[in-house]
């Protein structure tokens, strides 16, 4: 399309397309790796979830996976250079599709590749996390025992305002099945404080269900802004000093679970990938 661009628009400096394919995933186009042990694999594009806060699906168009024989290809490739950590990639990661291979087929077929010692993906949503996708976890030690569990509110009232399709009992439920499928696995999560007409009761809803969950670690943000977004329509914005004061505490909380998990792991073995020598040591 490039030389179509340049007749049509030949007395002007730049052009910039803003059109949004729902076919394109750049199957063909792998990225020039050139230092450390992991690889970033994008396996999908845009994102179908539509969350009020967020301005994904209109900046990347709407979910389109790539070919299985891709990945694979990419992934192979990828661990012929060195590169034997791989971490797939995707807006939804867990809501893959193309055909009749969904993700836990897709997580398999990269655990097959020879060469591959530890496998991530980021990052899921909870509507789509499923026994099948536990199941092929818990199958391969390549697939770390691990996954991001986005939150984002404990309240049922804000989770229905940002359009997150869950609630806090679907949330919850799905943790214990992880859990009971994979005892040692470790749980961390987004969660986002201040959203617009968020009370402290709301608020208190969050730290509820954080405390019941204990995440290992938590990415927690206040609330700001997109422009665009429906939550900017949204009324009853929340301060900056009520969002940083929820945020603090939050913060203050997931310590103490992060504490609390780690110290669980003292006089225990475990196994580790040597990613880099120190910058700071070589001992």
């Amino acid at each position: 399309r490039l030389p179509d661009y340049l007749r049509r628009n030949e007395k002007k400096n730049h052009i910039v397309d803003t059109k949004l394919s729902r076919f394109e995933v750049y199957d063909d186009l792998f990225p020039s790796r050139k230092q450390g042990i992991n690889a970033w694999v994008s396996i999908m594009r845009g994102c179908d979830k539509f969350c009020t806060f967020c301005i994904v699906p209109f900046t990347r168009g709407r979910e389109r996976s790539r070919g299985i024989d891709s990945i694979i290809a990419e992934v192979s490739q990828a661990v012929s250079d060195g590169f034997v950590e791989i971490t797939l990639l995707g807006q939804n990661v867990n809501s893959y599709q193309y055909d009749s291979i969904r993700f836990p087929q897709l997580l398999e077929a990269v655990a097959a590749v020879e060469g591959v010692q530890r496998i991530r993906y980021t990052s899921p949503h909870p509507q789509d996390v499923t026994e099948e996708l536990l199941d092929v976890m818990e199958s391969y030690d390549s697939i770390c025992n691990a996954i991001h569990f986005p939150l984002q509110s404990g309240s049922d009232r804000i989770l229905k305002r940002m359009n997150r399709t869950y609630t806090k009992k679907h949330f919850i439920r799905q943790v214990d099945m992880m859990r009971e499928k994979i005892p040692h696995i470790g749980i961390s999560t987004d969660i986002i404080v201040g959203f617009p007409g968020e009370t402290e009761t709301d608020f208190q809803e969050t730290l509820d269900v954080a405390s019941q969950v204990q995440f290992d670690s938590a990415f927690t943000f206040k609330y700001s802004a997109r422009p665009y977004t429906k939550a900017v329509e949204y009324q009853n914005q929340i301060s900056e000093e009520e969002k940083q004061d929820r945020l603090e505490r939050l913060i203050l909380l997931q310590k103490e679970h992060t504490l609390a998990k780690n110290k669980k792991t003292i006089g225990s073995v475990q196994s580790v990938l040597i990613e880099k020598e120190s910058k700071k040591s070589t001992s």
